[in-house]
């Protein structure tokens, strides 16, 4: 009887991927002792409807070259195929059926698999108000909530979030990451303005998106 393999999940939009998911990621990896972090990024976030995004296919490659040669990282594009909102209760449940489903048997962890999935402590905070809350809890081994700026975990917010959503605390970590004050808004921001942003974001990834001539046109 192997242990499970212990999986974490970072989704989000990647427009574009930077250093700070790449430092949240690492810190996870290291701290869990997971055997891999799966980067996914969002197909149609319903959270930033009516907002621009890149397309999957360039957020896609972007992730690829962010994560390219490091063995802890792993894509999925799970939502990117899907049609529709990117909801994160239906990827769980999808993930879940095929890491431990019949694609497994044989494998080196009997088809057991633990996931955590990796939010910032803001995110947190609105996991209340996302798609069937109480199935992402159920769906999920691990909640693994970052420190980020500006926002502290405190005994009060998270006995908020417990009584809305019961069960919470009991598959809570907390993680100690660095903090980097940074956000893909910011990036986006800069590109459009003419300035660098060089070593805040991977430099496959920089050039990537000067080839591509992407965030052009954002003010």
């Amino acid at each position: 009887m192997h242990a499970p393999l212990r999986y974490g999940i970072l989704g989000g939009t990647f427009d574009p991927p930077h250093i700070g998911h790449l430092a949240l990621a690492q810190e996870a990896y290291a701290r869990l002792g997971l055997d891999r972090v799966w980067f996914i990024p969002t197909g149609t976030p319903p959270h930033k409807a009516g907002r621009p995004i890149s397309s999957g296919a360039d957020r896609r490659a972007m992730v690829e070259l962010a994560i390219a040669g490091d063995e802890r990282f792993a894509l999925s594009t799970i939502e990117l195929k899907r049609p529709g909102p990117s909801y994160t209760v239906e990827t769980l449940h999808t993930l879940r059926a095929q890491w431990c489903g019949a694609d497994n048997a044989g494998g080196n962890n009997d088809g057991e698999v633990w996931i955590g999935f990796l939010v910032g402590w803001d995110m947190l905070a609105s996991l209340p108000e996302w798609h069937d809350p109480s199935g992402v809890l159920a769906a999920l081994d691990g909640l693994i909530a970052a420190h980020r700026p500006g926002f502290t975990a405190d005994d009060a917010e998270l006995d908020r979030l417990e009584a809305q959503l019961p069960g919470l605390r009991k598959r809570l970590t907390l993680l100690p990451a660095p903090q980097l004050d940074l956000a893909a808004t910011s990036l986006r921001e800069r590109v459009a303005a003419g300035l660098p942003i060089r070593y805040l974001a991977p430099d496959a990834v920089c050039a990537y998106i000067e080839e591509h001539r992407l965030y052009r046109g954002e003010g």
